[in-house]
């Protein structure tokens, strides 16, 4: 029987779990502190939405503002320490990066998203929250002794094991978090990859659970098996609804953050900008604050909100646009999944009055929050798992499904964007490399002035050499008819014996050549088995007319997204 050490994998497994355990205490210690923050600057522990409508006019303006202020604050001292530094995002450091995170910018721009959150901007607490548990997992040790070569890879998982235990953290749901990274940061559902993060899920998981009780994000539903065909029709419709919304939304907040970026005064100025815009928007709708959390129980428990609605749901989107266009550090998946919320209570309201006995509240809401949370993140199967597990209603499955890539791929056919610039950055990537593939050489050939006469003597190949500067001249008859090949090399010898042999005996009669319908593999191949820099293009195989020529760097240059 043979023993080993320890592999990477096995020891990524025994550290994912304190990995999740200290990410989970260290996203409960940040969502503690911003409920203190709450009684503190309030006096109330109510929900930030309840808070506002309190509040004097006035003051929905200049409390946001205010507290934009001094996001932008430590937001422009984070860029500074930032520099031209590595990642500071997790996802890119997990997908493109050696997985660190610099602990002083980090922890600048979590204090920045503080400031956003608790002064209502309309952004998730999630972001930093997850952020801060990715720390935890980038500081952990991750260098083996003697094996400092895995330190990148391993690094790399921990992070993520963080970020997935943050995130389990917060909305009480091990399972989506673990695929929400694995789908989401990682690009695939690799087995390898989904253990770990499954380990530190549950760790995180179950610490917040001890902390805060045993409860799903959203208790209390009580929702019935239903696979009537309206609900599943209606599940469908709504799917393609949310995808032109989600793909909407992406698109004005990207407008917003150009916009933004040309308001002067740096981060200190946008942001206050921003809270302010928000905050004229919380004088007649006070649901435009914050995350969304507390008005999503109001909407899945059928009670009223201050205005219809779809008024909150026009509210609600330009609040979330305008704090994500102005730069506030935050989440978006709460905001996200309101809005899905809103378009699925506005549905059940028109079906209900158009067909008595439609499907009602809270399945259609639901169902909304699955399929917009996939149109914008491009995660179906994340968003599937995660609205089932804050609800744990296995009776939403179903349709959430059907919503869910419905949404998917009308989003995706609108637009390119998502939430996650990773995501966006492996799109591009995936196009350029199915262009690359698909790509044949007739687009890449250049004409070519290379060419001999097979019956030119050896002065005439000599003074071509010296005109053209190439280590190829491509004999080719009057109708245009590839020969072969003559090379410097060949020439100089003939010279040198003072031989009387033509250049059609000195050519290599078997050079290699392609056709336009040649792929850039095909280059590729030959580039490398015969070290030459130029391949000739002829336009068939039975006429061998010369076409041109493809160089290797064109080559090269295109294809390069395939390697």
């Amino acid at each position: 029987m043979r023993f080993r050490f320890l592999e990477d994998q096995e020891v990524t497994l025994f550290a994912a779990i304190p990995v999740g355990i200290l990410a989970a205490i260290a996203t409960t210690l940040f969502k503690e502190a911003l409920e203190r923050a709450g009684v503190v600057i309030f006096s109330s522990d109510a929900d930030v939405v309840a808070v506002f409508a309190g509040l004097a006019l006035a003051w929905r303006i200049v409390v946001p503002a205010a507290g934009g202020a001094l996001a932008g604050l430590l937001l422009s001292a984070a860029n500074r320490f930032a520099g031209s530094g590595g990642a500071t995002d997790y996802m890119e450091a997990v997908a493109n990066g050696s997985g660190r995170l610099p602990v002083r910018v980090t922890l600048l721009r979590s204090l920045s998203s503080f400031c956003s959150i608790v002064s209502g901007s309309s952004v998730g607490k999630e972001g930093a929250m997850i952020q801060l548990a990715a720390l935890c997992g980038s500081l952990f040790p991750s260098t083996r002794i003697g094996r400092p070569d895995g330190a990148s890879n391993m690094g790399r998982m921990l992070t993520a094991c963080g970020a997935a235990a943050g995130l389990a953290t917060v909305y009480h749901t091990p399972l989506s978090a673990a695929v929400f990274v694995a789908e989401v940061v990682f690009g695939a559902l690799a087995v390898q990859r989904l253990m770990p993060l499954f380990l530190a899920s549950v760790a995180g998981a179950m610490v917040s659970q001890w902390h805060g009780g045993l409860q799903p994000l959203y208790p209390g539903l009580h929702i019935a098996p239903d696979v009537r065909p309206q609900l599943l029709l209606a599940a469908a419709g709504l799917g393609v609804v949310a995808g032109i919304v989600g793909a909407l939304f992406l698109r004005a907040a990207s407008h917003a953050r150009g916009r933004f970026a040309q308001v002067p005064g740096g981060p200190v100025a946008r942001l206050a900008l921003g809270g302010a815009l928000v905050g004229v928007l919380a004088m007649g709708v006070p649901e435009v604050v914050g995350n969304g959390y507390s008005t999503i129980q109001t909407i899945l428990q059928e009670q009223p909100l201050t205005v219809s609605v779809g008024l909150v749901l026009l509210a609600k989107l330009a609040a979330t646009v305008i704090s994500m266009g102005s730069g506030a550090v935050g989440g978006v998946f709460t905001p996200s999944l309101f809005v899905g919320a809103a378009l699925g209570q506005l549905l059940a309201l028109a079906m209900q009055a158009v067909v008595p006995g439609s499907p009602a509240s809270p399945v259609l809401p639901l169902v909304g929050m699955s399929a917009f949370l996939a149109a914008t993140s491009q995660a179906p199967l994340m968003s599937v798992l995660m609205v089932f597990e804050m609800t744990l209603a296995p009776a939403l499955l179903l349709p959430s499904m059907i919503g869910a890539v419905a949404a998917y791929y009308t989003a995706s056919r609108c637009q390119t964007l998502s939430l996650y610039s990773v995501i966006a950055e492996r799109a591009q990537a995936s196009a350029a490399e199915e262009h690359a593939r698909a790509m044949t050489l007739a687009g890449l050939c250049d004409p070519t002035d290379t060419t001999l006469a097979p019956d030119a003597s050896l002065a005439a190949a000599a003074d071509k050499f010296a005109e053209t500067g190439t280590r190829y001249l491509y004999l080719v008859e009057p109708d245009g008819r590839l020969l072969g090949a003559l090379s410097i090399h060949a020439l100089q010898r003939a010279q040198r014996e003072n031989s009387a042999t033509g250049v059609l005996a000195l050519a290599e009669r078997d050079f290699p050549a392609l056709m336009p319908e040649s792929r850039l593999r095909d280059a590729l191949e030959v580039f490398a088995a015969h070290g030459i820099n130029r391949i000739p293009l002829v336009r068939d195989a039975g006429s061998r007319e010369l076409m041109g020529t493809v160089s290797k760097q064109r080559v090269l240059q295109e294809a390069s997204c395939l390697f």
